[in-house]
């Protein structure tokens, strides 16, 4: 497996550059090539470390120099960059494929110095810290192979930043720009529980699935006003079912949107959906429960993985703009990993040693690929990496 896995990746990993890089100037097809393959075996985003992994006979620190100066050019080859993946991403999905936006943190509790530094609720420890705000968004293609499609992060105290909705409605918008409106369905939790958002769902034609808090007012088909919470606690009691559902409206909403409540093992509370796709009758809200089902390996899973075998937390870049392109070009890592499980259909085959690369949680791909590359790279294997990084 050692060397094989690591030339076999090698020659996918040209491919999808060659994708992501058509029309960039050569300049850029180096950068982009040389940082994704120094962040896939780096274990974080520090770009010495990033320059040390990449084989180059220049030195380091003008590697790391060279690094800095395209992340801090303009946004002008981004979206190039962004929408050639999007096309590679596009012809594995179908119109009903789910897309998982979520809201996640970036901690740097002890970044003094950073640019646009704002206070984010750490996940992790549950309490304020320094750190910045990041929106994710992933999809499932037609073999439930997980793709991210962005990660953006962001501050409030930007001086360019207008407001948490309308960064949310900006990155959809652009999305929707690509895919079209009306293509796939949008999973979201909690967070995403407000009316400034809805709204916009709805005239953007985007269908929705919504985790609720249960605070909301809604109106029944018979006129009723009833806070949502007690709606379906009522349908429970009725039911005496583990899985209610009832058409219902949203007040000066004239469009019908359809609430889907479900029992956990092991919890009191409810999960709460509110969607704009029909369900009618058990069989179809089962269905809206199982797309929201899927949200967990989708995005938490997700966003764990690249915290803790990415990095996305672990970067030393003070400038704002640089910063975010930096965490934008590392959600394409694991893009690239994505494609090889597209690709190469018997790349599990190619693993030998089951024990140590199934690790939890199983189902989970992305752990297996990056493990078992990285433990391929030793300093004989490292001369493979040269290929991976030749123009395409």
């Amino acid at each position: 497996m050692n060397n094989n896995i690591l030339s076999a990746s090698g020659r996918t990993f040209h491919k999808f550059i060659a994708h992501l890089t058509n029309q960039l100037s050569k300049p850029k097809t180096k950068f982009v090539s040389q940082i994704l393959c120094g962040v896939l075996f780096s274990e974080n985003l520090i770009l010495t470390n990033v320059a040390s992994k990449v084989p180059h006979p220049g030195r380091l620190t003008a590697i790391a120099k060279r690094f800095r100066r395209h992340l801090a050019d303009g946004i002008s080859s981004l979206k190039p960059l962004w929408f050639n993946y999007l096309r590679l991403v596009h012809r594995r999905l179908d119109v009903d494929n789910l897309f998982i936006v979520d809201l996640s943190d970036i901690a740097k509790p002890y970044a003094k110095k950073m640019e646009n530094l704002s206070l984010v609720r750490d996940g992790d420890k549950g309490c304020l810290v320094n750190g910045y705000w990041c929106m994710e968004v992933y999809c499932r293609d037609k073999n439930g192979i997980i793709w991210p499609l962005i990660l953006w992060p962001y501050s409030l105290e930007a001086e360019s930043q207008l407001s948490e909705n309308a960064q949310i409605l900006s990155i959809l918008s652009q999305l929707d720009e690509y895919f079209g409106e009306g293509f796939g369905i949008w999973v979201f939790d909690r967070g995403f529980d407000r009316l400034n958002l809805i709204e916009p769902f709805l005239a953007s034609k985007r269908h929705f699935i919504i985790r609720q808090r249960g605070d909301r007012t809604v109106v029944l088909s018979n006129g009723v006003h009833i806070i949502l919470r007690d709606l379906v606690e009522h349908l429970f009691a009725e039911s005496r079912s583990w899985l209610v559902y009832k058409k219902l409206y949203l007040p000066d909403i004239d469009k019908p949107l359809y609430v889907v409540a479900y029992q956990r093992q092991g919890y009191e509370q409810p999960i709460i959906l509110l969607t704009d796709m029909v369900a009618e009758n058990k069989d179809l809200a089962l269905g809206v429960r199982n797309r929201y089902a899927k949200r967990w390996v989708g995005c938490e899973t997700s966003v764990q993985f690249l915290k803790s075998q990415i990095g996305i937390e672990r970067f030393a870049v003070r400038r704002y703009r640089s910063m975010q392109r930096l965490i934008f070009l590392a959600s394409l890592a694991m893009g690239f990993l994505s494609f090889l499980q597209s690709r190469c259909k018997d790349i599990g085959k190619r693993i030998e040693d089951k024990l140590r690369y199934c690790r939890e949680p199983k189902s989970f791909w992305f752990y297996r690929l990056l493990i078992a590359l990285r433990d391929s790279l030793s300093n004989r294997a490292r001369m493979s990496l040269s290929a991976w990084c030749r123009p395409p």
